[in-house]
């Protein structure tokens, strides 16, 4: 009676709070279909549409996220969807133009009931668990945290799942014990080894059920040796289990020089997509590393790539995208692979990163729904398809690589997009006869500060076909700039000015001769330290090329590209090769021998030791006093805006001249 009479309040003041939610039938059972309405006039989401949804539901004392189909209706917003025959609770959010209704205090939940109107088993803890502060990250994040209970009233809804439902005290025993760790403390102890005396002893217990005692001995109770010992029992009667697969990726991991022969035993004991969605800390740390470490050895033994084919198919999502990083992109950017011959593995990686985004699979899409997971996974591959489109273009294939940009711009971070991005856009769109976009990209780059040597090729051509000179072409460029950000970049160029003295040196030019600071006394040096190896350093020089462009005829400003830390025997050919493949008018000085290393970086060593700095490329600008004034250390994507960083301090310091 009591239940009955708790449900009918419960249901009443949801009806009563939440005027714009509502589920019907009032009393939902599992395997029914409901129609579930949502009004947001009196919600963050007023004046908004369309509206979206989505439904998180507990099943079998498990988390499962799905879409809402919403349709505008007269009440206001509704879908209609088919409840699993074993949900418990379901919970909703509601979306539009970027903001999210979770439903405040009372949130948009609803327990599922039976033909008695009894709540049915995994109800009330799933209340609980999705409101708990203390376990809110292994849970679906779907409601406010005004919403949030403590463990005190959290282990008020186990009591109540226990008393109604005895048989799910096994399902809950990890949480229910976390709760009463943190609000008994100690006192917690002897009840939680009752209960774990209870669990291990029942005929039918799952290794799931085992694995939760091996937490609570390891977590709660803070007894590795038991935690462990009961490790070995799960082992034991689950040879082929969760437990065993985390020992064995844990070999894999320590013991590399065997690492590829025990892959082929590991994948027959433990078939790849059978354990695709397992969430345990070692597979968490490990597996992805083992499972890239395999891939990686042949290719980078043997050059052997043919690997990829039997990787990618059962690859993990943040695999898949590193694949492409590693072992495509950063092969062809040290020009140790050429497009051509990496093209079809590029492929490869590309389309089954579109074939993961419709299924879900892997512990991080266990909490997003379908169209959530394609988003996930579609804004991770964003810099793949860019590397795709990229290798396309230099295989002539501009038609497919504006597909792949333009699907690299659809779900591409705004904030960390990029002049090479925004550069091989354009030159995308107007190789496909797309000449009006490629300068709306232009224009707008411009106003970013976020535009390559081409792109403002481009505008001045533009601008001279219009007004039949390039008079007035920078002030003009110049004047596109977003002067906030113009200002606040130079506010903070001129905060980081620094006085420190750093001693001369004299170092071998490509071009023949030597090249000595001191005898720069009265000039403005910009010195650059960079090498072959280094891509953010290769990527910072079209800029920097900007920077001598502009100051080629100013005899007062002197430029030095100190090669540092080379480590190949021809390197000096490398460098030259380099240097006339990119027409680069750059005056490259290659650092000495260091006494005590031997590494050649001895200038750069002297200068980072007193700097205390690290890493290249490294910027020093020194005045004309033999001091130097402002450094800064790597590239931040934008010709630019580095080229405007270099004008705007040798400005100043030869104002101070």
């Amino acid at each position: 009676m009591l239940t009955a009479t708790f449900i009918l309040l419960l249901m009443t003041t949801y009806v009563s709070a939440q005027k714009g939610f509502r589920v019907s039938p009032m009393y939902p059972n599992g395997g029914d279909t409901v129609t579930i309405t949502y009004n947001p006039d009196s919600t963050i989401l007023k004046g908004l549409a369309p509206v979206t949804g989505t439904i998180y539901l507990f099943t079998d004392f498990k988390w499962e996220a799905d879409d809402l189909n919403m349709q505008m209706t007269d009440s206001g917003w509704a879908a209609t969807y088919v409840l699993p025959s074993k949900a418990s609770l379901l919970i909703c959010n509601f979306s539009a133009a970027g903001k999210t209704d979770k439903g405040g205090k009372m949130t948009y939940a609803w327990m599922m009931t039976g033909n008695n109107h009894k709540i049915v088993p995994g109800g009330y803890p799933a209340w609980a668990f999705i409101r708990a502060r203390s376990i809110h990250e292994s849970v679906p994040d779907a409601v406010d945290s005004i919403a949030m209970i403590d463990d005190e009233l959290a282990l008020q809804w186990m009591m109540w799942e226990v008393r109604d439902h005895h048989e799910s005290d096994r399902k809950i025993f990890y949480n229910a014990n976390t709760f009463m760790k943190n609000h008994y403390g100690r006192r917690a102890d002897s009840s939680m080894r009752e209960q774990i005396k209870h669990i291990t002893g029942l005929p039918d217990v799952t290794e799931e059920e085992l694995i939760a005692v091996s937490r609570a001995y390891n977590d709660l109770l803070h007894s590795k040796a038991s935690a462990d010992s009961m490790n070995d029992i799960i082992i034991k009667k689950f040879p082929a289990g969760i437990t065993a697969r985390d020992k064995w990726i844990y070999r894999m991991f320590r013991e590399s020089n065997v690492r590829d022969s025990l892959w082929e035993h590991f994948v027959q004991l433990f078939p790849l997509k059978k354990f695709s969605n397992v969430n345990t800390e070692i597979d968490q740390m490990y597996y992805q590393k083992v499972y890239r470490a395999v891939a990686y050895t042949p290719i980078i033994k043997r050059n052997d790539y043919s690997v990829m084919n039997k990787m990618i198919p059962d690859a993990p999502l943040i695999s898949l995208t590193e694949f492409h990083r590693q072992v495509i992109m950063n092969p062809f950017e040290h020009n140790t692979v050429k497009a051509d011959s990496i093209l079809s593995y590029s492929q490869t990686i590309v389309d089954q990163l579109e074939k993961l985004s419709g299924e879900k699979r892997g512990a991080e899409s266990q909490f997003l729904s379908p169209s959530a997971w394609k988003r996930y996974v579609l804004q991770y591959s964003s810099p793949a398809f860019f590397g795709h489109a990229t290798l396309l273009h230099v295989t002539g294939d501009d038609k497919r690589a504006l597909v792949y940009m333009e699907k690299a711009r659809a779900y591409h971070d705004p904030g960390r997009v990029g002049a090479e991005f925004n550069g091989l856009y354009t030159t995308l769109l107007e190789n496909n006869g797309k000449h009006a976009a490629a300068m709306q990209i232009v224009e707008n780059s411009v106003r970013e500060n976020k535009v390559t040597p081409e792109m403002i090729a481009m505008l001045k051509k533009e601008y001279v076909a219009k007004h039949k000179s390039e008079a007035g072409f920078d002030a003009y460029f110049n004047s596109m700039k977003d002067p906030e950000q113009l200002k606040a970049q130079q506010e903070h160029l001129k905060s980081d000015l620094i006085r420190q003295a750093v001693p001369s040196f004299k170092l071998e030019q490509m071009k023949g001769g030597y090249a000595e600071l001191a005898k720069q006394k009265g000039k403005i040096v910009v010195l650059d330290f960079w090498a072959t190896w280094c891509g953010p350093c290769k990527a910072a020089l079209p800029g920097m090329q900007m920077a001598v462009d502009k100051y080629k005829n100013d005899d007062k400003v002197t430029f030095y590209f100190i090669a540092t830390q080379e480590t190949k025997p021809d390197y000096r050919e490398q460098i030259k090769a380099f240097v006339k493949e990119k027409n680069y008018n750059i005056n490259v000085l290659y650092d000495a021998p260091n006494k005590k290393s031997g590494h050649l970086d001895d200038t750069y060593s002297r200068y980072a030791s007193l700097m205390h700095f690290s890493g290249i490329p490294q910027k020093m600008i020194i005045d004309g006093n033999g001091m130097v004034r402002w450094t800064s250390t790597g590239y931040f994507g934008s010709p630019s805006a580095l080229a405007d960083e270099i004008s705007y301090v040798v400005e100043l310091l030869k104002k101070e001249n």
